[in-house]
C-alpha cells in the first residue's frame, strides 16, 4: 500500500512538472497596437485596441480631419484639418492621447508625410491657387518653408534615403519629384488621370500612384523617374500602402468598395478583397499580417488577413457623446 502511495505521489509531481514547462512551438497573441483613425465626420480620431478591435479612446482634434502620420520615436501622432477655416496640423501624444498643439497652415492642407531623422513634415496644400508642399519644423511646430508643385497636389510619399518626395498633382495628372535637400523640384512624370494616393516601396525601388478616374495604378521607376507600367485595378482607386516583407501592394477601389492586392514582383493584381462602403485610407501592419482599411460610408475599419487575403473583422466606429453623426473615417496610421 505504501509502495502504491509513494508511485502516486511521484506520477503526481513530475504531472505538475510537465504541465508547468513552457510549450514551445505555441502561438503567443500578438502584441497589442493602437490603431488610430480620422473621423472627418465629427473632428475626432479613434483609437482602436488591435487585439479586442474595440474602441479604446477618442480625441478631439480639429475641423475635418483627413490624413495622419505618426513619428514612431516620439509616439507624435499628426493630424491634417483640412478645411478651410481651420487648416492646421493637430499633434498627439500617443502615450497619452492628449493633444499637445496645433500648428497653423496655408488653407486647405490634404496629405502629410514625416521624415522623423530630419525631424520634418509634408503637408500638400490642395486649395485652388495653392499648389505647393508646406514644411514643418517638428521641432518648433513651425511651417518654415514650401515648394512649389503642380496643380492641387494630393498624395506625397518619402523616399528618406535619397532624400526625395514624390507628389501627386490631381489636375495635372503628374506627379513631381522633389529634392529635399534643395526643396526644388527635379522631375515631373506625367501619369494617369487624376492620381491621388501614392506610395514607395524601398526595396523594389518604385513608386505606386492611384489614378482615380482611370482604374489604374502607375508605376514608377525611381532611378529614370519614368513610368514603366499602368496596373488595372478598380473603381476609384484612392489610397495605396505598400507591405515589403510580403512584396505586395494594396490599393483601396472607393467605387466598388474593394482592395486590389498588387503583386510588386510581377506588377499583377492576385487578389480582391471585399471590405466596407467606400474604402479610403489604408495601414499596414507587415509583422503580424494584418492590413487595416477605413470605410468612409461604412463608417468602419475592416481588418485583412493579408498571409490570406481575407477580411476576418469589422469595427463599427461609435457616435461620440456630442454628434449624432458617427464619423466618416479617412486616415489611419499605426502605432
Amino acid at each position: 500500500m505504501k509502495l502504491k502511495y509513494l508511485m502516486f505521489a511521484g506520477l503526481l509531481i513530475l504531472t505538475i512538472a510537465v504541465m508547468s514547462l513552457p510549450v514551445y512551438g505555441a502561438e503567443e497573441p500578438a502584441p497589442a497596437r493602437n490603431i488610430y483613425v480620422t473621423n472627418t465626420g465629427n473632428n475626432t480620431v479613434s483609437v482602436i485596441n488591435s487585439n479586442s478591435n474595440q474602441i479604446i479612446d477618442t480625441v478631439r482634434v480639429g475641423v475635418h480631419p483627413t490624413d495622419i502620420a505618426i513619428d514612431p520615436a516620439t509616439g507624435f501622432l499628426y493630424v491634417v484639418n483640412s478645411n478651410p477655416g481651420d487648416s492646421t496640423v493637430s499633434v498627439i501624444d500617443t502615450n497619452s492621447n492628449e493633444l499637445k498643439a496645433k500648428i497653423k497652415t496655408a488653407k486647405g492642407p490634404i496629405n502629410i508625410a514625416l521624415d522623423p531623422a530630419a525631424n520634418l513634415a509634408y503637408v500638400t496644400h490642395n486649395r485652388e491657387g495653392g499648389n505647393k508642399v508646406l514644411i514643418i519644423d517638428l521641432a518648433t511646430n513651425k511651417v518654415t518653408n514650401s515648394v512649389k508643385v503642380g496643380k492641387r497636389p494630393f498624395g506625397i510619399a518619402i523616399d528618406t534615403a535619397n532624400s526625395k518626395a514624390f507628389v501627386t498633382n490631381s489636375v495635372d495628372n503628374t506627379v513631381s519629384v522633389i529634392d529635399l535637400n534643395s526643396n526644388t523640384v527635379v522631375a515631373t512624370i506625367p501619369v494617369g488621370k487624376h492620381p491621388l494616393g501614392i506610395a514607395f516601396s524601398p526595396a523594389n525601388k518604385k513608386v505606386y500612384a492611384a489614378n482615380h478616374n482611370i482604374r489604374k495604378v502607375s508605376v514608377i521607376d525611381i532611378k529614370s523617374n519614368k513610368e514603366i507600367k499602368k496596373i488595372r485595378v478598380g473603381k476609384d482607386p484612392w489610397y495605396i500602402a505598400v507591405n515589403d516583407k510580403n512584396n505586395m501592394a494594396y490599393v483601396t477601389n472607393r467605387g466598388n468598395n474593394t482592395v486590389s492586392v498588387i503583386d510588386m514582383k510581377t506588377n499583377k493584381v492576385v487578389e480582391i478583397i471585399d471590405v466596407g462602403k467606400e474604402p479610403i485610407g489604408i495601414t499596414i501592419d507587415a509583422e503580424n499580417k494584418r492590413a487595416y482599411v477605413t470605410n468612409h460610408k461604412g463608417i468602419s475599419v475592416s481588418i485583412i488577413d493579408t498571409g490570406k487575403n481575407i477580411e476576418i473583422d469589422r469595427v463599427k466606429l461609435t457616435n461620440t457623446p456630442d454628434s449624432s453623426y458617427a464619423g466618416s473615417p479617412w486616415g489611419i496610421a499605426l502605432k
